[in-house]
């Protein structure tokens, strides 16, 4: 219904001049006005009635009036008395009670509303995991839609909502509610306006979604006035958290994107300060192409700002129980209830992973569900590191990093570059990389970059996981050496300990893939951080199957050679016959 009601609102807009987010600004301040009209909650020369459209500067007027602040930047075009009628209609027919604003948003195509629409399911799981209780006051900044204020007032006994300036689409959507919200023209960051005697205001709970991306000035975190952020930071993901802890007293309920869950510096400092602290009670995991504008994968947070949980809850929402395919891109939660239960129940089952805070410290605090919810394959690499003989990766090689790479210098040595696509599935790496030009000073330097015989080449950056060794007949450093690409890092053994070939049979094995997906990360780019890489246990063979890897790689060349020699003789017999 909420549909064809916005619809019919913006054709009869389509030829007033207006931008489509302006056709949708103006057509909600006028549902608001033919709304409170009819409830007769404004003065009476204010209201819009058949009486008022006959003075077109009057009704004009009266428009702009009722408008006011949350209104004065939207422009009034000429014309548009159709407009007005077809809501006067549609408020003596009753439709507009059926009508719920927060979602008629989402319905609308894209252009419409650019900033912060989101899917009803995720609005409405939001404020379901935050267990509103009647009496509760209630936090939404940055909902610029009013989609959590309008569902969270249903319970709540009062919502603050607090968006950036210039976006009044949210006090019209409070409006056209059965029970309308307070809204504030403020950015939570810079200018946050629930403040009460010097402090920022405690709500029972807060719930956001703030913008995806989103930056400020790396001055903001040092000029607060009430001490939010410990983390000196221009991520505005970090500053929204704590901004939200700051302004809740019994919960926090935040969307983020994975980037806070795996990344290091100010990410892993906050991380580590919630866990270290029990803040963190739940994260659930969402399907990717929940949004219609972007793909990015992303997380929510369940988070008690009073601290002292010792265990976090880890969820699996990505998966058949929860999630249905709308299209091959895009996909819609389901069974809501169901995964709101899952997140304050006790209950174990297959989507969820109850681990204790400390075990999380141990993991660089990570709070990517997929570290600690494991499929079975990963369970069964868990059993077999159990009773294995196994080392930590640092521990048996030390790394090297590539080589910098430039464009043009007088100054230079060209040297080959071995890539993802230079590494083979077997045997050693044969194909030299493109050329590239380095520095000769800096090769000069660094001739330990340059790489040698027996070295492994891992790709920890897109095509994670791939690897090469390097062939015993590589060229020696300067002109003409191979060294890595720039997604790589060496790994170059202490032989002493374990024949760098046995390891690499190891590491590009079906059991050494799935070791390495340990500490692979990433949103929309795999990788796997350096510091995590060297934490990954390697079996420690005996000499027996030390021997059997090393023979087994030596018959990996050989058949590729052979393989390679009569794929050159098959290109032979035809070649000549029709050439150009």
């Amino acid at each position: 219904m909420q549909d064809k009601i916005i619809s019919q609102m913006l054709d009869s807009l389509r030829s007033s001049g207006l931008a489509p987010e302006q056709r949708f600004q103006l057509c909600l301040l006028i549902l608001a006005w033919v709304k409170v009209s009819a409830k007769k909650a404004i003065p009476e020369e204010l209201r819009l009635t058949p009486k008022l459209l006959d003075d077109p500067s009057k009704t004009r007027e009266a428009l702009a009036l009722f408008g006011g602040d949350i209104g004065e930047d939207i422009r009034i075009p000429d014309g548009i008395r159709p407009t007005f009628e077809l809501a006067l209609r549609l408020s003596e027919a009753g439709v507009l009670q059926q009508l719920d604003a927060a979602d008629a948003i989402c319905a609308l195509d894209s252009r419409y509303f650019s900033e912060g629409a989101l899917p009803p399911e995720v609005a409405t799981l939001l404020v379901a995991l935050s267990r509103i209780a009647p009496g509760d006051s209630v936090y939404t900044p940055w909902d610029t839609g009013g989609q959590l204020a309008a569902r969270a007032a249903r319970t709540a006994a009062n919502v603050f909502l607090e968006v950036p300036p210039r976006w009044p689409i949210a006090a019209f959507v409070s409006i056209l509610q059965d029970k309308p919200f307070e809204s504030r023209f403020s950015d939570p960051i810079r200018n946050p306006s629930a403040v009460e005697n010097g402090k920022p205001r405690k709500f029972d709970v807060a719930v956001s979604c703030p913008p995806f991306g989103l930056r400020y000035d790396a001055d903001v975190a040092q000029q607060d006035w009430f001490g939010r952020f410990p983390e000196q930071t221009s991520s505005g993901a970090v500053l929204a958290i704590r901004h939200l802890l700051s302004q809740a007293r019994r919960r926090v309920v935040v969307a983020t994107s994975h980037a806070v869950l795996f990344s290091g510096g100010v990410e892993q400092q906050l991380r580590e300060d919630l866990v270290r602290k029990g803040i963190v009670e739940a994260v659930i995991d969402l399907p990717s192409g929940v949004f219609t504008t972007t793909n990015i994968p992303f997380a929510i947070l369940v988070l008690d700002p009073a601290g002292g949980h010792d265990n976090i809850r880890f969820i699996n929402a990505d998966s058949q129980e929860y999630r249905e395919p709308v299209s091959k891109a895009r996909s819609r939660l389901i069974n809501l209830d169901g995964l709101v239960e899952l997140v304050f129940n006790e209950v174990e089952t297959e989507n969820t992973a109850v681990v204790a805070s400390s075990d999380v410290l141990k993991q660089e605090a990570l709070l990517l569900v997929g570290r600690y919810l494991l499929p079975a394959a990963k369970k069964r690499v868990l059993q077999l590191i159990r009773n294995r003989d196994c080392r930590l990766l640092g521990e048996l090689v030390f790394t090297v990093r590539p080589m910098p790479t430039i464009t043009a210098t007088q100054d230079s040595i060209e040297a080959r570059e071995i890539g993802a696509a230079d590494l083979p599935p077997f045997g050693y790496i044969t194909t030299p990389g493109r050329f590239v030009l380095i520095d000769r000073l800096v090769s000069s330097n660094n001739a330990k970059q340059f790489l040698r015989p027996l070295d492994l080449v891992l790709i920890i950056k897109g095509s994670v996981g791939k690897l090469g060794i390097v062939p015993k007949e590589v060229p020696p450093p300067g002109p003409g050496g191979w060294v890595a690409g720039q997604s790589a890092i060496v790994l170059r053994s202490n032989e002493s300990v374990i024949d760098p070939r046995a390891m690499a049979v190891q590491l590009r094995s079906e059991l050494g893939q799935e070791v390495l997906k340990f500490a692979t990360t990433g949103a929309t780019i795999p990788l796997i951080p350096l510091k995590m890489l060297l934490k990954l246990p390697i079996f420690v063979p005996d000499r027996e199957t030390v021997q059997k890897a090393v023979d087994a790689l030596e018959q990996e060349t050989k058949l590729q050679r052979e393989i390679d020699r009569l794929h050159q003789a098959q290109t032979e017999f035809a070649k000549d016959l029709w050439t150009l």
